[in-house]
């Protein structure tokens, strides 16, 4: 058996995220059983560690051959089996079932897999470029087996973060922008089903509620659906003999207890509101945004701030420092982060994921063009996964981009 991206329990992103229904412990009993997991990329909403825990140690655990993998010494150093999936080659798992990993540019990976009825296209978030996608029809074609494609569909992201001068929000891509999205792709790849995946997440915090009328829900995907794939609801089991299917209703969601919820969300919140800010932190965000000084310079010339609780802080690209500031003008824009949430995405290096937690908020203070503020977040990837660590990290990963995106070929997996 074969399970992907498993994140089964709990919350991600500083107790953000939830899921909308979790299963029951007898059903993570049965995923536990899987022999393989493959993980796409470190996104913890797809490398959950708790979840890992919950299933435990008789799994192996494959992981796609990106530029940089920490998250294969990681889990060594854990106990966990793990080992990288070679790139755009079938690898037989069971006697009926065959796997191909394929990287892609933005340190994350899709995941094909070959059973006697069905090709499947886990396609999760990695948003995949043309010349990939027609690959991959070129692959399917061949294959000549009835496809279920499966990806994201709602925002992961601050495309609804921004707010302008009087308070309201700007937002950049509407519901119905992600349902064309995944229609296309449908179409892209003559998928026969669509299998809605990875963003089944609701938001809780009270600094993050209000990204819940930003999802996209199966109700939009329903309203707004093209293609002539046939629509599956979210939780919903497949039988690839027959295709026939059976989803959970709404009603039967399992939800996380309300009280629960309240109190874990309402915890993180204080220890957010305690938190305090160190030279070290405030140097170590510094040293970020100085990779990208110049380019910084040219998009925010008037510089911008972080508002870390009580605390304004200015930077200046031309100097490359971080000032504190009193003004509330100053800058192009002001992006408003809880305290120890900083900190920690300082010190883990994964400063980029604070633009998918949802609390986050980003005031305008001239008329600039949101998407250089999103693609902000962007460069920052880049440095966080390590790409910018010396000349040699950054070749190996433009050089890979380029293999995998302009120089992709796909074996048709063997009989």
């Amino acid at each position: 058996m074969l399970a992907t991206d498993p994140w089964l329990v709990g919350s991600v992103y500083w107790r953000s995220w939830w899921l909308q229904n979790y299963p029951t412990a007898d059903e993570i009993d049965w995923l536990a059983k899987s022999a393989r997991i493959y993980i796409t990329h470190e996104h913890p909403d797809h490398f959950n560690m708790p979840t890992i825990r919950r299933l435990g140690y008789s799994s192996a655990y494959l992981f796609p051959a990106l530029a940089e993998r920490g998250y294969l010494d990681y889990m060594t150093q854990q106990g966990y089996r793990a080992s990288i999936v070679p790139p755009s080659q079938w690898r037989r798992i069971d006697d009926d079932l065959s796997i191909m990993s394929i990287p892609v540019w933005n340190d994350d990976s899709l995941l094909l897999v070959d059973t006697p009825a069905a090709l499947i296209l886990n396609l999760n978030d990695a948003k995949p470029l043309p010349p990939v996608l027609r690959a991959i029809r070129r692959l399917a074609d061949r294959i000549g087996k009835p496809r279920v494609l499966l990806c994201s569909y709602s925002p992961a992201s601050c495309v609804n973060s921004f707010l302008d001068e009087t308070g309201e929000i700007v937002s950049l891509k509407p519901a119905r922008h992600y349902v064309d999205y995944v229609c296309r792709l449908c179409d892209t790849l003559a998928a026969d089903f669509f299998m809605p995946f990875a963003s089944q997440a609701v938001f809780e915090r009270r600094d993050s509620c209000w990204a819940n009328g930003f999802r996209t829900s199966y109700d939009d995907l329903r309203l707004y659906w093209r293609s002539e794939a046939q629509l599956f609801p979210p939780y919903t089991t497949l039988d690839l003999s027959n295709f026939t299917y059976h989803s959970v209703a709404p009603a039967e969601y399992r939800p996380m207890e309300r009280s629960r919820v309240a109190v874990l969300t309402g915890n993180r919140v204080a220890e957010e509101e305690a938190a305090a800010l160190s030279p070290d932190d405030i140097a170590g965000l510094e040293r970020k945004l100085k990779a990208f000084r110049w380019l910084l310079w040219l998009f925010f010339p008037r510089g911008f701030a972080f508002q870390l609780g009580e605390r304004r802080l200015h930077y200046d690209p031309l100097g490359g420092h971080l000032q504190e500031s009193n003004s509330s003008k100053r800058g192009d824009f002001i992006v408003v982060i809880p305290k120890l949430t900083m900190k920690e995405a300082i010190r883990n290096n994964h400063v980029s994921e604070l633009g998918i937690s949802m609390f986050i908020r980003i005031r305008l203070l001239r008329r600039i063009d949101p998407r250089k503020v999103y693609a902000l977040f962007a460069l920052l990837q880049v440095d966080d996964y390590g790409h910018l660590a010396s000349p040699a990290a950054f070749l190996r990963w433009f050089g890979r981009a380029i293999r995998y995106t302009f120089a992709l070929r796909l074996p048709v997996p063997r009989p």
